[in-house]
């Protein structure tokens, strides 16, 4: 993406949260009832005959209603159930079903439940533009992406920006950590990667743990492997629908949806050869999936590269440098939160913000 989404108030949710399902087919209620119930939706159940769509967000037509019910001004899908007969028999009789009673779409069961919980969440929680995201990936072991993606996180809430800071490297020890959160109540990953990756975006502003306002979706102690591709892409779609900024601390082996997600990806590069070597490499591997890949290069007291030579040689532009604070692995281990302004650490996160968002 080339434009920078301007900071948005969170959504708005003016739309009715209640879903109208007209049917007297048990098979229909069975169903229905079953997908909206896994997504925390209201779904009211009425015979064809005797009304019940009022102020519904959706109403869904069972294949069994005879008649155009009238004054319903709510989108309206076509609900029917692949039964015994052939798919394409039963797909015919669906959409001529769906023309005679002027439903705008069809929906055929078990086939489309997965459609279906996405129109359901798409009723209920009209989508707005996708919040801004910034995608940090370190470019080497103990690069310190992590520190500085819950910093940049960190320094947005505290300047009102409404944000969520998503831990997607499941080997990477936990966000959690840094922040001196791990005994925070609320959802972990581990809940969301055995799911199907249905998500409604309230979902997350409402159950994710907190810190200083800040959200954060990060990992337990278990055994951590990598969320399904499709839930990651649900949690990061909802993330954007739910807050205003998402910053995403992705691994290095990062590709594919997770990266073009992102409307900036920023590589932390230690301002040593090896590490700018082995930042080459992740570098490689993130334009392919990227157009807008930055350095951000930290250095330390010791001798070490220029920041600019560092992005060269790796074949990046240079978003900013970073000075290592000193006791900050001190905070960390003690299980404190990051230190507030007056470090370089928050001064480049701030500068980031900055950056991308010149109008807050």
């Amino acid at each position: 993406m080339t434009s920078v989404p301007l900071p948005r108030s969170a959504p708005t949710r003016t739309a009715p949260s209640r879903i109208a399902l007209l049917t007297q087919l048990p098979s229909l209620v069975d169903q229905c009832s079953a997908l909206a119930d896994g997504i925390g939706i209201a779904l009211s159940v009425a015979a064809p005959t005797t009304g019940g769509w009022q102020d519904a967000a959706l109403v869904l037509l069972g294949e069994d209603v005879a008649e155009p019910p009238r004054g319903i001004t709510a989108p309206t899908v076509l609900i029917a159930v692949d039964g015994a007969t052939s798919a394409a028999r039963t797909s015919t009789d669906a959409y001529a079903a769906a023309a005679r009673l002027g439903a705008d779409q069809v929906a055929i069961l078990p086939a489309a439940a997965e459609w279906l919980v996405q129109r359901m969440i798409a009723a209920v929680e009209p989508p707005v533009a996708p919040a801004t995201t910034a995608g940090i990936v370190p470019g080497c072991g103990g690069a310190g992406a992590t520190v500085l993606a819950a910093a940049l996180a960190l320094e947005a809430q505290r300047a009102g920006l409404p944000t969520v800071l998503v831990d997607a490297d499941p080997l990477g020890g936990g966000v959690d950590l840094v922040l001196g959160a791990e005994a925070a109540p609320g959802l972990r990953w581990p809940a969301l990667a055995a799911s199907k990756g249905s998500l409604r975006p309230s979902m997350l502003v409402e159950s994710l743990p907190r810190v200083e306002g800040l959200a954060l979706l990060s990992w337990d102690r278990t055994d951590a492997h990598d969320p399904p591709p499709h839930v990651l892409d649900s949690v990061l779609s909802a993330a954007q629908q739910a807050f205003d900024f998402v910053v995403v601390d992705l691994p290095r082996h990062a590709t594919g949806p997770a990266v073009r997600a992102c409307h900036h990806v920023q590589i932390v590069i230690p301002a040593r050869v090896r590490a700018a070597v082995g930042a080459a490499r992740v570098a490689g591997r993130l334009r392919s999936a990227h157009h807008t890949v930055g350095a951000v290069v930290r250095q330390d007291d010791r001798a070490g590269l220029p920041a600019q030579q560092v992005a060269e040689a790796v074949g990046l532009p240079l978003t900013a440098s970073l000075r290592t604070d000193r006791g900050l692995s001190a905070r960390v281990d003690r299980g404190e939160s990051l230190p507030a302004r007056r470090s370089s650490l928050a001064s480049t996160a701030s500068s980031l913000i900055d950056l991308w968002f010149p109008d807050r």
